[in-house]
């Protein structure tokens, strides 16, 4: 059995090698150790080992979400396979490819009361795109089965997380290692995959002339752009804008820099009720994915547009508003490209992009006057618009960071912010931070509050040999909370909202022999930032903030941009 539990995993393993797959996370367990055995000894794997499944799960989504291609994520059965629901989660809502490898026990000893034995069968329930319960191995050889499985599971992952359950009975292997005495097997010879799978895209693609009618027609076109893959379609995008003469709303997850058409502050923008009523569009074109600014997306739903356009190669959903009156299954360089190609140049409304500049301009003229010389949040991702020009990669947590950061910060560089907006969790944040470093090189910068930093203290140790700027907002609890109108006493908002909780950042960043700074100026974060630039490995910033005092200071901007905008109506 030793040996069939070896084989078994051997051949899981390098089929997924022999697709492609060769990073691997190990969250360590027993029943777990033929899959943990076999990925560690294979001379063409990169395996991480981390003692937290939370941790490790979300380690792969970040790797994931970078390289677009998966990361298998090992682990052993029980409560551990589950701690990795949130990061399947969060794959799945935002297309990260994703492997799962659970280890189990053997189907008869499910429903019998044995120990560490729970119902791992479409565990993480419809969120992986495809789930497989693969039967305890026995002794000889199973390979066309496990071959085309795994085969199958990688051509999946590309839309998403997938789950193989594992099976495995004991005894699962001895103090020796009893993998080496496994004769080499002819699979292990192989260098491709059992099953080859192959896109055909078309290289020559035409707009239908009904859709460059609709275009062309257009006297108030918008452009908007969610999340983005890769910058080439950033660049396509922005072309494209550039061309139509259509004022552009990109994500902060979309890596689009400063183009003649860009509108940085759309969010401040449409804060303002009669901008909203006299603005309206009459076609949108929105490209990629989710949305993080709720105000963009009140203005997408209250618009009443007649023609909305969402252009996507994947085939997911994304209309919250239902009102998506065509949908165009095309990559974004094909579309945009076509568009181009078939449409005039002159045909738009001036006027139209003119007053989103002028709004744009007045906001970037107002936000310094009003955000003083004082540190803050809001000023934190303010700053960051002239310090990233030295960053490779950006990671914002889901809570209020990628908020302040979508409203405040203006886009010069064409940098990959990445968010976990899937589902939008603040969990998970330092070990996704970490999958992504080890794709992207160079120098990264993660911001997030206090809680989720302590959401993910287990995973500090992923970052230690990275080179990553951490900024945490510390506004000691939850500060979101606070920009809602909940209506209770001070003393049990604080108690069921505010959830302070006074910790030492200064010595959780000592406890992880992580290099720390706290800062109480904008000169001194401007400063230690470089600082921290310029040097190798991780460093911690500390921006201490009050919650309260927070919270009025982005009424009192938001109150003063209305006010800015309202004044050219």
């Amino acid at each position: 059995m030793i040996e069939a539990n070896a084989t078994r995993a051997r051949l899981i393993i390098e089929e997924l090698v022999h697709c492609g797959v060769t990073q691997y996370v190990i969250a360590p367990g027993f029943r777990s150790a033929p899959l943990a055995l076999a990925a560690a000894s294979h001379p063409s794997t990169d395996v991480m080992v981390h003692y937290d499944e939370r941790g490790s799960a979300f380690f792969a989504l970040g790797y994931g979400r970078a390289m677009h291609k998966p990361c298998v994520w090992i682990t052993t059965s029980g409560t551990a396979a589950a701690n990795g629901f949130p990061a399947v989660i969060e794959a799945a809502m935002d297309d990260v490819p994703l492997i799962c490898l659970t280890a189990d026990r053997p189907s008869e000893l499910r429903d019998t009361g044995s120990n560490q034995t729970i119902d791992q069968v479409h565990l993480f329930g419809r969120y992986p795109v495809w789930f497989a319960d693969l039967p305890a191995p026995i002794d000889g050889l199973d390979e066309s089965f496990v071959r085309t499985t795994m085969s199958y599971a990688v051509h999946q992952s590309e839309c998403g997380p997938v789950h193989l359950n594992c099976m495995f009975r004991e005894p699962l292997l001895e103090m020796s290692d009893q993998q080496n005495s496994i004769p080499a097997m002819e699979w292990a010879q192989s260098k491709e995959p059992y099953t080859s799978y192959t896109s055909v895209t078309s290289e020559s693609y035409h707009l239908h002339d009904d859709l460059c009618q609709k275009i062309t027609g257009a006297q108030r076109g918008l452009i908007i752009a969610g999340r983005l893959q890769t910058q080439k379609e950033g660049r396509a995008i922005g072309q494209l804008a550039d061309h139509l003469r259509w004022p552009l709303l990109a994500d902060i997850c979309a890596p689009i820099s400063d183009t003649n058409s860009s509108i940085h502050f759309f969010d401040l923008i449409l804060r303002n009720p009669s901008f909203i009523e006299s603005y309206r569009p009459d076609i949108i074109l929105h490209f990629g994915g989710r949305l993080v600014s709720k105000n963009l997306l009140k203005y997408i739903a209250d618009s009443a547009v007649e023609i909305y356009m969402m252009i996507s190669s994947s085939s997911k959903r994304i209309d919250p508003s239902h009102i998506v009156t065509h949908r165009i299954h095309s990559t974004t360089d094909s579309f945009c490209n076509a568009a181009m190609s078939s449409i005039r140049s002159d045909a738009s409304n001036s006027s139209w992009l003119h007053t989103w500049q002028h709004a744009d301009e007045i906001i970037h003229r107002v936000l310094p006057a009003k955000l003083g010389d004082d540190l803050s949040e809001p000023s934190v991702a303010w700053m960051l618009s002239d310090l990233l020009e030295t960053v490779d990669w950006v990671v914002c947590a889901s809570s209020m960071p990628i908020r302040d950061l979508q409203a405040f910060f203006r886009r010069t560089t064409s940098v990959q912010v990445f968010a976990n907006r899937g589902a939008s969790g603040i969990d998970g944040t330092l070990s996704t931070t970490a999958g992504i470093s080890k794709v992207i090189s160079g120098r990264g910068v993660v911001l997030l509050g206090d809680l989720a930093m302590l959401h993910d203290l287990n995973s500090l140790p992923l970052l230690k040999q990275a080179n990553v700027t951490i900024i945490v907002l510390n506004n000691n609890g939850g500060g979101i909370f606070h920009m809602l109108p909940i209506a209770l006493p001070d003393q049990s908002f604080e108690k069921v909202f505010g959830t302070p909780h006074d910790l030492d950042f200064q010595k959780i960043a000592g406890q992880f022999q992580i290099l720390y700074s706290k800062v109480e100026s904008c000169d001194q974060f401007r400063q230690i930032f470089h600082q921290a630039s310029a040097t190798r490995g991780p460093h911690i910033i500390e921006v201490e903030t009050d919650r309260q005092q927070n919270a009025q200071l982005h009424h009192t901007l938001f109150n003063s941009v209305i006010n800015s905008v309202e004044s050219i109506l």
